[in-house]
């Protein structure tokens, strides 16, 4: 055997290494993509049956929670706020009207 024979014979076995390679490479490309197909589809299955019920369950929370406070902000919060208004600006009216100047007491340390 020469050395041209020998450079033939290194050739066709790279050349028959490089097609089962490359055969090899397209089954394992081939099994991913199936199963990241696969997976996706459970995944979709989970969200749609477990996950979409939480999270209309946090919404409808979330509309429960905003009608809380905008009740509470018409019935408690508003009425005191006019109260105070009202009181602060009877007392500012008095003294404008009186020329006395109202002092707020400060606690004694």
């Amino acid at each position: 055997m020469n050395l041209q024979d020998l450079r033939d014979l290194i050739i066709v076995i790279f050349g028959i290494m490089g097609i089962f390679v490359l055969v090899v490479t397209l089954v394992v490309v081939v099994v991913v993509g199936l199963a990241a197909r696969g997976l996706i589809g459970v995944l979709r299955g989970v969200v749609s049956t477990q996950l979409s019920p939480t999270l209309d369950s946090a919404r409808q929370t979330m509309d429960d929670i905003r009608g809380t406070t905008a009740f509470i902000t018409d019935t408690a919060v508003s009425p005191i706020i006019r109260v105070y208004a009202f009181v602060g600006g009877v007392r500012r009216g008095l003294a404008s009207l009186l020329g006395l100047t109202l002092r707020r007491r400060r606690p004694k340390s």
